[in-house]
């Protein structure tokens, strides 16, 4: 029976069919040619995006270039202005001299004249010379040996003194005219430089509409080229500008921390370099008093705290303080006021503008010219800077006749001033830009 059952078994599973093995799938291997497209799509993928970044980089700096150029032009058309009203208050003083040099020749014309008369009525030889008081008869007179003779020492005298008149006169007049031609080129070349920053102002305006509409189209290049969207892509490029924003900054805050440094540093040693000078004195004193009783030295202000806190001259006296905050105090006031070339206030400003105005409600008096400014105030070195001095850029670093931009030191490595068109009046690092060339002190 067992035997008949595995026989049974075995035929029953001959008869189970066994479904046939499929073949496995060879597996998809692209060409290396196929390869080389890919990684040739991929490498000119990322070169598109490399000059794409490059191409908002370059903007972005041409923008700034175009800022600093509009900026040199304005600055360039207070100078021109500066140099007109000088050759206008020139050519006035020039006018002014000339006018009494004329009156006095006058008045010895009219000496000579009753010289002549005297003479006349006197019958002596100077009547004879009659036919030579003409227009010109005084310096023909003199010129004539035989006249120069027979004259009086009084009449001698007053043709010496209107002879020396004449020529003063005739300088001065010769001085005048010049003025006056000082003045027309002084008119031609303040037109010029209104018209090259009306140029610059415009140029960097449409600069910026064209540059933000080509930003656009370039980020959604970016964004098509990365497959993500415009929003993800412009979010990028912002955050990688805003990366390089703050690596600017940084680097900023490190020089202006140096500033700091080396400021305090001298006023320690003008500290110590005082209270040494104090103590020798008092020692001479007592030598000299030998030991008797003497009055208590008088109180001496020294230098110190000028870049922590308040304003400083950098004499030490309350007045120089008092001036500076006033000065600080104005120029903080007009934070938010939008740059305006060429303006001095009330509520827009240029960088030579704020100072100027600032400095005014100090009691000094300054010309709205970045240059001039410099000119007329006294020169000192970045690690002397107290709060209410003035910073200054120039395009030539040993050249202040090329100083094109000027800021208001605050203390700390911080300043204020008008940058430029479509910014406003605005506290920054000292170094947010370029290193400052030249420093001064109203």
């Amino acid at each position: 029976m067992s035997g008949v059952l595995a026989v049974s078994l075995i035929g029953t599973m001959a008869l189970i069919s066994v479904p046939a093995q499929a073949d496995p799938k060879p597996p998809v291997i692209p060409s290396q040619s196929t390869v080389d497209a890919a990684k040739k799509a991929a490498a000119a993928k990322a070169a598109q995006v490399a000059a794409i970044e490059q191409q908002l980089a370059a903007a972005n700096d041409r923008l700034e270039q175009l800022g600093i150029a509009s900026g040199k032009a304005d600055e360039n058309y207070n100078g021109a202005m500066y140099r007109l009203q000088q050759a206008k208050t020139d050519a006035a003083a020039a006018a002014s001299r000339a006018a009494k040099a004329e009156q006095t020749l006058a008045g010895q014309r009219r000496e000579i004249g009753r010289y002549a008369a005297a003479s006349y009525q006197g019958g002596g030889d100077l009547a004879k010379l009659g036919p030579l008081f003409t227009a010109d008869g005084p310096q023909q007179l003199l010129d004539s040996a035989g006249a120069a003779h027979s004259i009086s020492t009084a009449m001698q005298g007053a043709f010496l003194r209107f002879t020396a008149t004449q020529v003063v006169t005739n300088a001065f007049k010769l001085q005048a005219d010049q003025a006056v031609t000082k003045v027309k080129a002084a008119t031609d070349a303040a037109a010029k430089a209104k018209a090259e920053a009306e140029a610059a102002e415009a140029n960097q305006a449409a600069a910026v509409a064209a540059i933000g509409a080509e930003r656009k189209t370039q980020i959604s290049q970016l964004a098509t080229l990365r497959n993500t969207s415009y929003q993800v892509a412009e979010q990028r490029q912002r955050g990688l500008e805003e990366l390089a924003r703050q690596r600017a900054a940084a680097l900023a805050a490190k020089k202006a921390e140096e500033l700091r440094k080396r400021i305090a540093a001298r006023e320690a040693a003008e500290r110590a370099r005082e209270a040494a000078e104090e103590k020798a004195r008092e020692e001479r004193e007592k030598r000299e008093n030998h030991g008797k009783k003497t009055k208590p030295p008088k109180h001496r202000p020294g230098h110190g705290g000028g870049d922590s806190g308040g304003g400083n001259d950098g004499g030490g006296s309350s007045a120089g303080r008092g001036s500076a905050a006033r000065a600080i105090a104005f120029a903080l006031s007009q934070l938010g006021d939008m740059y305006l070339w060429g303006a001095t206030g009330p509520n827009r400003w240029d960088c030579s503008g704020l100072t100027m105005g600032a400095w005014e409600k100090a009691g000094v008096q300054l010309p709205h010219y970045s240059v001039a400014q410099y000119e007329q105030i006294k020169h000192i070195s970045a690690d002397e800077l107290r709060p209410g001095d003035l910073i200054f850029w120039a395009e030539d670093h040993n050249d202040p006749s090329t100083i094109f931009h000027v800021a208001m030191y605050l203390g700390g490595g911080r300043m204020v001033h008008a940058p430029r068109t479509g910014k406003p009046v605005k506290l920054e690092n000292v170094y947010y830009w370029e290193t400052p060339d030249f420093f001064g002190r109203p």
